[in-house]
């Protein structure tokens, strides 16, 4: 009847860091690694993975795949995202699954995800705004914006497909 008195469902601090482009985020990435030898990186998809190993040439990094990794490998780590997956199920069930406290996630503007809920006119508004491509947007309300559309997705799809992408998730798993 009242939602004041339901239980809160047990979850870990997501820390959103969204950038315009791909790009911008990839060197994002990169600049949050040379702060922190100890950081780990983490994608949840293969084609993810890929793109940002060969963004990252020479970096004194690697990238993991989320279904590969052990709770083990975390400890004493800062762990970073390199996307969000598309339901928001799923990654809390795998932040708890590996102890995290925090998830520090970093998405760009341009991903699947965010292009399902218009950010295409984010991206004309926030140029107008005149914010920069290699500038990052961290704030607690975008997180929630994020979390709600993860949910919003994650009502519709009945039976998960895996799949290679974010963009290869959207299709196979969100009905038009």
């Amino acid at each position: 009847m009242f939602s004041l008195f339901k239980k809160k469902e047990a979850s870990v601090k997501v820390i959103d860091k969204v950038w315009i482009s791909e790009n911008a985020k990839w060197n994002g990435i990169r600049e949050e690694c040379k702060k922190d030898n100890s950081t780990i990186v983490i994608a949840w998809f293969s084609s993810t993975a890929a793109r940002l190993e060969t963004f990252m040439t020479g970096a004194a990094f690697t990238v993991h795949l989320a279904r590969e990794i052990h709770t083990s490998q975390l400890t004493g780590k800062r762990v970073l995202f390199a996307e969000h997956h598309p339901l928001r199920s799923k990654e809390q069930e795998q932040y708890q699954q590996w102890q995290l406290k925090e998830a520090i996630v970093c998405s760009a503007l341009e991903e699947p995800l965010f292009k399902k809920f218009g950010s295409d006119k984010i991206i004309a508004m926030m140029k107008q705004l005149g914010m920069k491509e290699e500038e990052c947007v961290e704030h607690r309300l975008i997180s929630g914006a994020i979390e709600n559309a993860q949910k919003k997705i994650g009502k519709k799809v009945i039976t998960e497909h895996l799949a290679n992408s974010q963009e290869e998730w959207m299709e196979r798993n969100l009905p038009d």
